[in-house]
Order: C-alpha cells, then structure tokens, then sequence
C-alpha cells in the first residue's frame, strides 16, 4: 500500500472552490492529483485523468465582468503551439488548475567543484538553487473570475 504524504494548506474558499497549497513531501507520479481527486474528494480542475467523474458535470463558472474596463491578463503568445487564451474555470474544457510555484535544488555545479577542489566538503552548506515560477494566464483568469 502506497502511503501519500502532503502537507497541505487551504488558502482560499469561495464558490464551491477552493485553492490549495500542496506540497509533496515524498515524489511519487501523480501524488498531488491522486490525493485531492480520491482521498480528498476534490479533483484539481482540468484533471480530466482523476478527476473525471466530476468533469462529466461540469458547467462553467458563468462570469460577466463588473468591472469592463479591467481585463483578465491574457497572453499573447501561444507557446509550444498550446492555447493560452483558454483553459480559465469560465470555459467548457478548462485546463490543468495545478502549477509549482517554486523548486528549490541543491546547486550540482558548487557541489561539483567542492568536491574537486577538496573531499572534505560539506554538502549541505552550500547554496541552492530557488526557482520560482508566475501562475500561468489561464489560472490567473480563474483567479480574477473567483475573485481571490
């Protein structure tokens, strides 16, 4: 038996959806969307893998912008041929809503040179490498329609 292990925290609730911050603690395939879809009971939206059953039913969010002149950021570009102008929680086929927003890992190439310039390196003392990534166009529409 597979034992999953997230922390998880709930950020925001409204209509009938809630953001979550997941972080896996172990790096199993899949772990995240497994987790909400079957042990939590509340697929991701746009997981159409594990989260199918809900998506037989799904509705858009109907959404009329109170505000016209303020517009929901959309990209331009359409990058590796994917639609970034759809996808938001407001379409009838919504793309993934799950995104990291930061992976830290250890920096190979210090670690590398340490270990050549001296075989009494501590490893854990060096620098990592933090990587962060912005919410992608489509969840950031989700986010203005949920009003987050």
């Amino acid at each position: 038996m597979l034992v999953l292990r997230v922390y998880l925290c709930l950020l925001i609730y409204a209509t009938g959806y809630t953001w979550l911050e997941l972080c896996p603690l172990t790096g199993r395939k899949h772990q995240l969307r497994v987790h909400c879809a079957e042990v939590l009971g509340t697929p991701i939206v746009g997981d159409y893998k594990y989260g199918w059953q809900a998506h037989r039913k799904w509705k858009p969010l109907s959404w009329s912008n109170p505000q016209k002149n303020k517009k929901l950021p959309r990209s331009k570009e359409s990058p590796f041929g994917l639609d970034s102008e759809g996808g938001s929680i407001a379409e009838k086929q919504p793309h993934l809503h799950l995104h990291c927003r930061q992976m830290i890992f250890p920096n190979i190439a210090l670690a590398l040179q340490h270990l050549q310039s001296s075989s009494n390196c501590d490893l854990s003392e060096l620098e990592s490498l933090n990587l962060v990534a912005p919410l992608p166009p489509h969840m950031q529409r989700s986010w203005g329609i949920l009003c987050f």
